[in-house]
């Protein structure tokens, strides 16, 4: 199995279409871009999805006609739990509490931001105690 390696801006705009479309051409990726994200050429989008094949492991294609069509090998869940995780013990050498002190100097809070984060972490505190820890942790807001 190949380790993951980091994702770049742009592989993550090419993933987020991939995760809306479900599946796409390299024709239909690129249109995407340019319509959202500014122009980039055909054989640019070419390549960046045979490097998230071949060397990231975050696409498979599948052969229709003569047109490949790629599609995300991981849910977006499971993708920006694991970019996060990595960045998290990266950048903060793991402490979840200087995670939430610099997300919250990074930009004002709403007061219904807050009253979630409070219930989530409340949540976070009761799992704790029971010894539940198979929930991941951004399914909290889901429960």
């Amino acid at each position: 199995m190949r380790k993951s390696q980091l994702v770049t801006d742009r592989e993550l705009e090419i993933m987020k279409i991939l995760w809306a479309r479900g599946r796409a051409s390299v024709r239909e990726v690129q249109d995407d871009l340019n319509q959202f994200a500014g122009p980039v050429a055909y054989s640019t989008v070419q390549t960046l999805l045979n490097i998230m094949e071949d060397k990231k492991g975050l696409v498979r294609h599948v052969v229709e006609g003569r047109t490949f069509i790629y599609i995300p090998k991981k849910t977006s869940e499971r993708t920006i739990r694991e970019l996060t995780q990595r960045f998290v013990d990266r950048v903060f050498d793991g402490a979840l509490d200087r995670v939430m002190v610099a997300l919250l100097d990074s930009k004002p809070s709403t007061p219904g931001e807050l009253s979630r984060l409070r219930e989530m972490i409340e949540q976070a505190e009761t799992q704790a105690q029971n010894g539940e820890s198979d929930q991941a942790p951004g399914d909290l807001a889901n429960s």
